[in-house]
């Protein structure tokens, strides 16, 4: 009976399929950021509207700047790494990002926006107004005491100031609409870049919530970093060179926050195993697991019938129980066995003295056999047998023959030749 639940040609084809399948899934987990995207219409890094910052992202991967999007709270930074929290939505998602962080600096932008998506492409927006003054103002009191904003007119644009710099010269004129400025307050902010209605980029001098990172900057408006914004080559050279001094020329990281826009992504074991590409492993190991435990069973549905029929008498008996000794090995043990209750009983049936040896019985029935004419002596076949079982190889046909002899050998001692 075969007992393999697949075939030659299944086995190949399963094979096949799993090592395709992992050499997917491996492949899947080195592009799972292509394979995987998430979209939005809001000011966040996955966002390709017009207050997005996705055009950044690539923007700083295109100049070499080892970026990642962060969505862990806690842990994920090196201590050379800068942090950007980039319009954060709240007072909370912002002190969640920074707190416990401790990196060469980070780069607060304040927020300005709110948005409406467009009903026809969720990915792009329909409405666009200014926020609450106040909404503003809470995470900029949060970044400093005695911090006030400054919202110019709609008429303006960052082209009609003339911009002063402690950091890197302006060499490209900057682009943005009504641009959002803060009050200059020397003893909470120094200011980086200005003009002389407020400050765009400044330096957080005095506060209690960022001692573990070495620097803080805050820029008041992220229109100069949004996908809009960065269609002025002047605004995508000042964020290149405030990202680089940020980074001590580009010695360290850059990490883009966004946990303060809820995209939050706790590592979890339990959560990787069920999202993509780790899923695929997943199902694979799930699969695996089932074939593992079909294989295990021995057939299925009505038993093959076997070709040999069923035996029954003691002649069957004897020979499947000298089988399975054989098989375990205990075939000198048996052969011994035979020998010496053979010889016990034509000792007993023909009446040996009593208390003597074996080589005196064997020589006493030696002497009796010659008496009744028999050729066989009872010392050469018990003497071969005793040999056979004390061989260091076990010789399966030696030891028939002699079991044969010492059979032979009896029944002309008890019954005679004839």
């Amino acid at each position: 009976m075969n007992d393999r639940v697949f075939s030659k040609r299944t086995l190949l084809w399963l094979l096949v399929i799993g090592m395709l399948s992992f050499a997917g899934a491996f492949v899947a987990s080195i592009y799972q950021d292509k394979i995987v995207q998430l979209s939005s219409y809001g000011a966040n890094s996955y966002s390709e509207s017009a207050v997005g910052h996705k055009a950044f992202v690539k923007l700083l991967q295109k100049m070499n700047f080892r970026t990642r999007i962060s969505r862990e709270i806690r842990g994920g930074f090196n201590f050379s790494d800068a942090k950007l929290v980039i319009e954060p939505q709240s007072v909370s998602g912002l002190s969640n990002t920074l707190t416990g962080f401790s990196g060469v600096g980070s780069l607060i932008v304040l927020p300005k926006w709110n948005v409406r998506p467009d009903l026809k492409n969720n990915r792009w927006i329909r409405e666009m107004e200014l926020r609450h003054p106040g909404q503003v103002q809470s995470i900029l009191n949060y970044v400093g005491n005695g911090l006030n904003l400054v919202r110019n007119d709609t008429t303006l644009t960052a082209e009609n100031f003339i911009w002063d710099s402690e950091l890197f010269p302006l060499d490209q004129q900057l682009s943005v609409l009504a641009p959002q400025l803060i009050v200059d307050n020397p003893g909470v902010l120094r200011p980086l870049v200005y003009n002389d209605q407020g400050v765009l980029l400044a330096e957080v001098i005095r506060s209690d919530f960022f001692y573990d990172i070495d620097r803080t900057w805050v820029l008041s408006d992220p229109d100069i970093l949004s996908n809009h914004g960065l269609d002025n080559g002047g605004n995508a050279a000042f964020m290149i060179r405030v990202v680089d001094e940020l980074t001590h020329g580009r010695a360290g990281g850059v990490i883009i926050d966004e946990t303060s826009h809820g995209y939050v992504a706790e590592p979890s074991l339990w959560q990787k195993m069920f999202e993509f590409p780790f899923a695929v492993v997943t199902l694979l190991v799930a699969v695996s697991v089932i074939f593992l435990a079909w294989s295990s069973f021995s057939r299925f549905g009505a038993p093959d019938k076997d070709e040999k029929e069923y035996q029954v008498g003691k002649e069957f008996l004897i020979g499947n129980t000298a089988e399975l000794l054989a098989f375990g090995g205990h075939g000198a043990l048996m052969l011994k066995q035979y020998t010496d209750r053979s010889l016990q009983s034509v000792a007993l049936k023909l009446h040996a003295p009593k208390n003597i040896n074996t080589y005196e019985l064997l020589e006493w029935l030696d002497r009796v056999g010659g008496a009744r004419g028999i050729d066989l002596r009872g010392h050469d076949v018990i003497r071969a047998a005793e040999d056979l079982c004390k061989a260091n190889t076990f010789n399966v046909l030696a030891a028939i023959r002699a079991a044969q002899n010492i059979h032979r050998w009896k029944q002309e001692m008890l019954y005679g030749t004839g």
